[in-house]
């Protein structure tokens, strides 16, 4: 297995990119104290099990829906990441990202923001609105952002897509940032990348100084505004990062743009500061993916098993409408790169999509449990995530349905 030279590549350009830029760059500063890091064998990607039959497998009979929707009323909110914490009230914290109205009270919130709630249970939410005051009539007109574009070139347009892990009284977050970068006379290069932040109590938040992850050639040969000719891959974007408490180590998995398919998967390890860039190296992308056609992915490891989910295209429009083109889609791994698909989940029939799949385990009645939390288009050909909810599996019966598949 070869080491990773791309992963120093990244990082030189990454360096020229935001050290004195104009327009919102980084300032220059000391040179950074030398530090020992950890550079990993990448390994080699024995290749998906992954074929049309397995992707149309059913497995929606095995999953129990919850009754009704967990949020509601809401324009345009979706990616529904919850934590547990040390907290006896309010013990369940949400994250959830988009647009609370059509017309939104505040005009420097840009297209996306980040929100956050709390809940006594997971079917009880009380939405933050500001000033330590919480919503608990679903009038998402009160609602505020706790994460929100900032003014550089990798942060000016859109936050959003968090994925958030609770460790040691800290909340860390991977999300995706979008700006405009236009030093090249002519050109503005729509900049897409995974930033991260941390916070102690979920709604004041410190984000990192630089992307935590990006395409090395993202200032450069990444996506133009008004050209139509797409770059040649990425756009790292839609993180799902876990602790890995057996390997002592950040891990995340993302999707990013490669020619010929919809979004693919990629990864990337920390094995030090989870806000530092350097300390982030990129393990599979590009030309390598874990999984094609695999967008906003969302990865959680159960008992030593890995197990991914993904709102997978290619289903056609015959389910209710054309949303459920796209599905809920899982796959397993024992290794977290080598991926076996296993089947579909459909839990909201009579909606027109279920999709942004996020993960959540807790123990219940002693019996452990996958949560897979999602959002719902609920009118035809209006591409807008109006409601959220949830579908739950025993980890026993999940374990079955893998085992014999």
């Amino acid at each position: 297995m070869k080491k990773s030279v791309l992963w120093l590549l990244m990082l030189s350009q990454l360096s020229l990119m935001l050290t004195g830029c104009g327009g919102g760059g980084l300032s220059p500063t000391a040179a950074p104290t030398e530090k020992v890091r950890v550079i990993e064998d990448i390994p080699t990607l024995a290749g998906a099990e992954d074929t049309l039959r397995l992707r149309h497998k059913k497995l929606t009979e095995y999953w129990t829906t919850n009754e009704s929707s967990i949020l509601y009323n809401h324009y345009n909110l979706y990616n529904c990441e919850v934590v547990k914490i040390e907290d006896k009230t309010y013990p369940y914290r949400m994250f959830i990202f988009g647009e609370t109205t059509s017309d939104d009270s505040n005009p420097n919130k840009g297209y996306d923001s980040v929100f956050h709630a709390r809940g006594k249970s997971l079917t009880e939410w009380e939405v933050w609105c500001g000033n330590d005051k919480w919503d608990t009539s679903m009038t998402p007109s009160l609602w505020q952002p706790i994460l929100l574009r900032a003014d550089k070139t990798f942060d000016s347009i859109h936050n959003g897509d968090p994925s958030v892990v609770y460790k040691d009284g800290v909340y860390y977050m991977a999300f995706s940032s979008v700006g405009f970068d236009g030093r090249e006379p002519g050109k503005t290069y729509i900049i897409n990348c995974i930033m991260g932040a941390t916070s102690t109590d979920g709604i004041n938040w410190t984000k990192s100084e630089a992307p935590i992850m990006i395409w090395e050639k993202e200032y450069t040969e990444g996506w133009v505004a008004g050209e139509a000719a797409p770059p040649s891959t990425g756009g790292y974007h839609r993180p799902s990062i876990i602790w890995d408490e057996e390997e002592n180590k950040w891990k995340m998995w993302f999707d990013y743009y490669l020619p010929g398919t919809f979004l693919s998967m990629g990864y990337a390890v920390n094995n030090g500061d989870f806000m530092d860039p350097q300390d982030w190296q990129l393990i599979h992308a590009e030309e390598t993916p874990q999984l094609r056609d695999w967008p906003n992915p969302e990865v959680v490891k159960i008992n030593g098993k890995y197990y991914a989910f993904s709102d997978a295209p290619g289903y056609g429009s015959s389910y209710g409408g054309p949303q459920n083109d796209r599905q809920i889609v899982m796959a397993t791994s024992d290794n977290g790169w080598d991926w076996r698909v296993v089947g579909k989940m459909l839990p909201e029939d009579k909606k027109y999509g279920t999709h942004l799949p996020q993960t959540y385990v807790e123990e219940e009645n002693g019996e452990l449990y996958l949560y897979v939390f999602y959002s719902m288009v609920i009118e035809e050909n209006l591409p807008k995530y109006s409601e959220t909810n949830f579908m739950k599996i025993p980890v026993k019966t999940l374990e079955e349905i893998v085992s014999q598949s």
